[in-house]
């Protein structure tokens, strides 16, 4: 076949040679179609292999981070999906909603009188999940709706300002936050904010205790940009701008402490870890219960290691049998926990198997009990074949956490704003009942209740008329969010946890926190013990 075949005749095809035609003319033909063809590949080629990562995020790793644009209805946060996660993807969009409603309200209002100005707040997570990862899809959503109906609630206020939520995608593993934080830092501004600026005043999120929290945490303190963290609890985590509200595992040792105090058991306790070193959560929480129980209880005589599910393969995960089996040998009712939500199951489930605890024979009378640090109740526990094991084997948790949704939702040592919270995460975000318990929505929301006080403070001092807050602003105003004498809480927090505030000289850890024990399965007729409280400092007391 000849080159005119190929690259001539199909553009000519179809008809005969005119008289006087020249084959010359179709060669002509051909290279103007081919020139055409060559100018459409120039504009196809770009589209067909151009980054999916669009609406403010760039890729890196396979994944779409950095910051979302606020109005994107649905942004991708993976190369080649057709949007979010399904199981969070409705709260994506309701969040780019609602924030093109902050915008237009102060943009385009119907009137003089409908006119707000509006600050940004970016929640930074992992939107791209998995069981290894940081978060699973479920804790994201709960984190999301949490968050949204903090959001909602403010924007529905008198306070005279708006809030825009932009989501920071930081990656599977939390060690894409460069771009994120990045892009916050060009937002946050420098000096005094007019109204016009809509400066972004702070960030949420940040969600675990291990190195690249600890970094990005860093580089916002660098920038002097406020952040607030709804979970984080090793107090190893620690940055100039970097504010918590829930305790660390100090304080929730302390807790478990207190309930050991009245409750002791037989005498005998068993340790079982996570041996993942860069988990600052898990490393942290073993070095805890060591130094407060380890004498007592004997736990470095009688402790096993496993290899935790989160992170990447160190070994077979969550292999639990040893452990059990050890713990059941050694005749122990006292189980201290260092390790993942994730993972508790699988130590359930060994315990109920392994023939050494399941003979034992106060097994009637005396359960096990596993006693943790945690957010709340995770929901891996409470399904009906989770809580059919744990009550054939006669095996318990009690976990030291700052939320305890089952025991609030019954009345049961409820603080004053939960119920309102529970109100407004059902109307905005369609969560409610059992999805609260693992506290991630409440906490979550708390943690956004702390800058939105730190910003209307700002906007409701009459001096600071046509301003709006600087972050230099907001971090001095949490700063000063203090627990008065007394146990006076008018500069303090009112949040769905309860009410708590912040002291020098502690880390940024949030003062006469609330730390409840939750245990599981709830005994018949239950209620539960009244809840340790984080210190208010010398000669301090707390709300309530």
């Amino acid at each position: 076949m000849s080159f005119t075949d190929i690259f001539i005749r199909p553009f000519v095809r179809g008809r005969e040679l005119r008289r006087g035609e020249r084959i010359l003319g179709r060669w002509a033909a051909g290279f103007v179609a081919l020139v055409l063809l060559g100018a459409t590949a120039a504009v196809v080629v770009p589209i067909l292999t151009r980054s999916d990562c669009q609406d403010g995020l760039v890729e890196k790793q396979g994944e779409c981070v950095g910051l979302v644009d606020a109005t994107a209805r649905v942004p991708v946060f993976k190369p080649g999906d057709d949007g979010p996660n399904k199981e969070f993807a409705r709260l994506v969009t309701r969040i780019a909603k609602e924030n093109e409603r902050v915008r237009d309200v102060w943009e385009n209002p119907e009137g003089d009188a409908d006119k707000r100005p509006y600050v940004k707040v970016a929640l930074l997570l992992p939107f791209n999940t998995s069981e290894s990862g940081a978060m699973t899809a479920p804790l994201v959503e709960r984190s999301l709706a949490g968050a949204y109906a903090a959001q909602r609630d403010a924007n529905s206020s008198s306070s005279g300002v708006n809030f825009q939520m932009l989501l920071g995608n930081i990656g599977t593993d939390l060690d894409l936050w460069q771009p994120a934080v990045d892009a916050v830092a060009k937002l946050s501004g420098g000096g005094k904010q007019t109204e016009d600026d809509s400066p972004l005043v702070g960030v949420m999120g940040l969600p675990n205790s291990e190195p690249d929290t600890q970094a990005a945490a860093s580089a916002l303190a660098s920038k002097n940009i406020p952040a607030v963290s709804g979970v984080l609890s090793s107090p190893t985590i620690e940055a100039r701008t970097l504010f918590k509200t829930a305790p660390n595992n100090r304080n929730s040792v302390m807790a478990l402490a207190r309930y050991l105090h009245d409750e002791p058991g037989n005498g005998k306790g068993f340790l079982v870890w996570d041996s993942r070193a860069k988990d600052d959560y898990v490393t942290n929480t073993k070095a805890e219960l060591l130094k407060t129980f380890g004498t007592k209880y004997e736990l470095t005589i009688r402790d096993k290691s496993y290899v935790g599910t989160m992170g990447p393969y160190e070994g077979a995960p969550a292999a639990m049998a040893p452990a059990a089996s050890s713990l059941c040998e050694s005749g122990a009712d006292t189980v201290f926990v260092a390790g993942r939500d994730w993972d508790l199951p699988e130590l359930v489930e060994a315990i109920a198997k392994d023939g050494d605890c399941q003979a034992r024979k106060d097994k009637d009378k005396r359960p096990i009990r596993i006693l943790r640090v945690s957010t709340g109740l995770t929901s891996r526990l409470t399904g009906e074949h989770m809580r059919k094991s744990m009550t054939e084997a006669n095996v318990v948790t009690l976990n030291a956490a700052p939320t305890d949704n089952p025991s609030w939702s019954l009345g049961q040592g409820a603080p004053g704003q939960f119920q309102t919270f529970v109100t407004a995460i059902a109307k905005y975000a369609d969560i409610k009942g059992a999805d609260l318990d693992d506290g991630y929505a409440i906490m979550h929301h708390d943690a956004f209740r702390v800058l939105i006080k730190a910003v209307t403070q700002f906007t409701d001092d009459e001096d600071n008329k046509g301003q709006l807050p600087s972050k230099y602003d907001v971090n001095s105003n949490i700063s000063n969010m203090k627990v008065g004498t007394g146990g006076d809480c008018g500069d303090c927090v009112r949040g769905a946890s309860g009410e708590f505030g912040y002291t020098s000289g502690n880390g940024n850890w949030p003062v006469c926190k609330p730390v409840p024990v939750i245990e599981y399965p709830r005994p018949k007729d239950y209620s539960p013990p009244k809840a340790f409280r984080t210190s208010p400092g010398r000669g301090g007391s707390c709300p309530g």
